[in-house]
């Protein structure tokens, strides 16, 4: 769900509002996902209450990972990248 919010306020704000993604990132896939439908920063409570710190590395990679697969030199370009505008 709160992806799905992250998504609805990029929209209505025509991406022009920077958005925190919060809620259940605790991995490189759900720190993207949330970047994608919108999101310019992500909160990683949930990532360091269940896996502690080494979490930050873990996502440090995978992001970078995942940016190369789609194509994306920065996180900055993958920002909003479900609205069809990047």
């Amino acid at each position: 769900r709160s992806t799905a919010a992250v998504k609805e306020v990029y929209a209505a704000t025509k991406g022009k509002v920077p958005i925190i993604g919060c809620g259940g990132v605790d991995s490189a896939e759900a720190a993207y996902e949330k970047i994608r439908a919108g999101a310019s920063c992500v909160e990683m409570y949930t990532g360091m209450v269940f896996k502690g710190p080494m979490v930050f590395f873990d996502v440090h990679l995978g992001l970078r990972r995942l940016l190369e697969k789609d194509g994306f030199k920065s996180i900055a370009e993958a920002v909003g990248a479900d609205h069809g505008k990047n």
